[in-house]
């Protein structure tokens, strides 16, 4: 989940400032999930009411690997991207000094049902570069 406080884009940014060239999972696939996201969604279903059920939620878009991520920080940045080296899961495991949560190399959610009740997720890719602008001008992001 991308908002305030330490997360994937934050820290990617953060290594591309201090000139850091990260390895990074190039092996597990999925779409990013904003907060402000998650309070615009929320907000709809309370307003509208649908049936009761498991609403999927991410941002939308064409699902991505963390390493193409992590190269689009990196440039959306002006760093560049070729500093962002992929590496599979069981090697960056492998490397890790401290525990790693297990993820799923395909966590792509099904957006249909929200979709269903009218609210379609914004296009992670284009709310990538309004977060990273947040993060340039310390300021937090609010839904549109």
């Amino acid at each position: 989940v991308i908002g305030d406080g330490n997360n994937f884009i934050r820290t990617m940014a953060n290594l591309a400032e201090r000139e850091v060239d990260p390895s990074v999972v190039s092996d597990q696939t999925g779409r990013l999930t904003l907060t402000t996201t998650i309070a615009e969604a929320t907000q709809h279903l309370l307003e509208v009411r649908p049936e009761h059920g498991v609403y999927n939620l991410t941002n939308g878009g064409e699902p991505m690997t963390w390493y193409e991520i992590a190269r689009s920080v990196y440039e959306l940045g002006g760093h560049d991207r070729e500093r962002v080296s992929p590496t599979s899961t069981a090697d960056y495991f492998a490397k890790a000094t401290t525990p790693i949560a297990p993820r799923p190399t395909n966590s792509v959610l099904s957006l249909e049902k929200i979709a269903g009740s009218g609210f379609v997720p914004t296009d992670a890719a284009n709310e990538l570069p309004r977060y990273l602008e947040s993060l340039r001008q310390n300021t937090t992001v609010t839904p549109h």
